[in-house]
């Protein structure tokens, strides 16, 4: 009976073994293994109050140490000084940059260009990317700071604030003290992009809120049950316009930042439910994060693409903890009077959002890359080792660069898209050394993508099986003796 059990726990250590290999990522960094942007160029991190940090520690704490409470702390002296528990600011220190408390001391190697309520046409403005589009009804009074801490004279005037580069600088002394934002994407070799939610939510929450006063002066009275039926259907009206702003723009913000700085390692940081379990009353359970979630949910497929499509590398954040969540608040409870920080990650979800991006950035340590001279391809659209996808790889020329820790690789398989459809692939045996590393041989003679791709995966999938069996043949043999 004991070599029975011993026998059955033995394979079964096997077969978890076996799938946790699988769902092991090549390559992912952590903050001790993460490489130093710090020491070649800089990190920019543009986003809205998820990148500054809205609720995180150190959020209340002005330059000067002193406590700034909820109203005082999200303006005025919040915009000049850097959050510390906010992701970039996380993520600055895991990749050396020098990031002082002051935002506008230019010895700064990293740059937060976040603000909270920022969206991607606001982003653009600042650029001086015309995309057709003013939003008449909301005014972004946070406008004329985005000038005078990262505008340049390329940016648009205020058209949602009224405020102009002339007026800016006038009152305030200058712009872009913070920097001019053209300069410090081409200067970037890391940028975070993180946008997207103020786009499709941030109008809704303003009417919602207080009543939602608009800069058109909408107004809506919450006395009576058809003034309520109004308010939600004005803000699912204005989620999905902002949906659709948001397809259109977004792409249009990587083209730029893309034609600034085409060397960046670029990150696409995803969208989250921002309610998740949120419920209307404390006693009445509806599914309202649901809502949420599939709208979230379309979002990071379209996130998903947009990296596979520019080449960029893509965070999926999609399991933040929010506060709304972690304090169980109800829609008509706690949460109306806490929609600001209801609405943003604990701590403990910034903490999570910065993991989810250092692991699709590259280690520090690069002597166990993959490097491949692909001869003819520059740009590629499938990586897979051992049969699984890997995206979090770089290209420098014909150089193929893929971050894999593991001495398991047996397999590179790299396919490229044509113009007439079909797929151009190249595979490579790999073969391992403690102190060479991975040296890869090419394997000519068979170009089908899906059957080289799916070979090592079925013979592992076929180990898995036979370890499956044996663990039901063990456990049959125990129970018939």
């Amino acid at each position: 009976m004991r070599k029975q059990l011993k026998k059955i726990l033995s394979l079964t250590l096997a077969l978890v073994m076996a799938l946790s290999c699988l769902a092991l990522t090549a390559g992912a960094a952590t903050k001790e293994t993460v490489r130093q942007y710090g020491k070649e160029g800089g990190y920019l991190a543009i986003g809205d109050s998820i990148s500054r940090g809205c609720g995180a520690e150190g959020f209340y704490i002005g330059r000067n140490g002193e406590y700034l409470p909820n109203g005082e702390g999200q303006y005025g002296e919040y915009d000049l000084r850097n959050v510390q528990g906010c992701v970039p600011y996380q993520i600055a220190e895991a990749v050396g940059c020098v990031a002082p408390m002051d935002m506008t001391d230019r010895s700064a190697t990293y740059w937060p260009f976040t603000y909270p309520g920022m969206t991607t046409a606001v982003t653009l403005d600042l650029l001086g990317v015309d995309d057709g589009y003013t939003d008449t009804k909301l005014n972004y009074a946070y406008y004329s700071d985005m000038l005078e801490y990262f505008g340049y004279e390329g940016s648009f005037t205020g058209v949602r604030s009224g405020d102009t580069i002339e007026a800016v600088t006038a009152a305030k002394g200058a712009i872009g003290k913070c920097g001019n934002v053209i300069e410090l994407i081409k200067n970037a070799d890391l940028i975070t992009v993180q946008l997207g939610m103020c786009d499709v939510f941030y109008r809704a929450y303003r009417i919602v809120s207080n009543g939602g006063m608009l800069a058109d002066g909408m107004q809506f009275d919450l006395s009576s049950v058809d003034a309520i039926k109004a308010l939600v259907e004005t803000a699912i009206t204005e989620i999905k316009n902002g949906f659709e702003n948001f397809k259109a723009q977004y792409p249009l913000l990587l083209e730029r930042i893309i034609e600034l700085n085409p060397d960046a390692d670029i990150v696409i940081v995803g969208a989250f439910n921002l309610v998740n379990q949120l419920t209307i009353t404390d006693d009445l359970v509806a599914p309202i994060g649901n809502i949420i979630a599939t709208i979230t949910d379309s979002m990071n497929v379209l996130y998903r693409q947009w990296a596979k499509k520019y080449g960029v590398r893509y965070a999926d954040i999609s399991s933040t903890e929010t506060q709304a969540t972690e304090n169980d608040w109800s829609l008509l409870g706690d949460f109306k009077d806490n929609t600001f920080t209801g609405t943003h990650p604990t701590q403990k979800g910034y903490d999570y959002i910065v993991r989810q991006i250092l692991a699709e950035l590259p280690p520090v340590d690069e002597s166990k890359n993959i490097k491949v001279d692909l001869g003819r391809f520059d740009k590629v659209d499938y990586v897979l080792v051992n049969g699984i996808p890997v995206n979090n790889y770089t290209m420098e020329g014909f150089v193929i660069s893929i971050p894999y820790s593991l001495p398991g690789a047996t397999n590179l398989t790299i396919g490229v898209k044509n113009d007439d459809g079909t797929i151009s692939a190249q595979t490579y045996s790999l073969s391992y050394s403690i102190t060479e590393g991975y040296t890869a041989h090419r394997v000519y003679g068979n170009n089908d993508v899906e059957e080289l791709a799916k070979r090592p995966f079925n013979t592992f999938i076929k180990l898995l099986k036979s370890l499956f069996e044996k663990i039901v043949d063990a456990i049959k043999g125990l129970f018939n003796k």
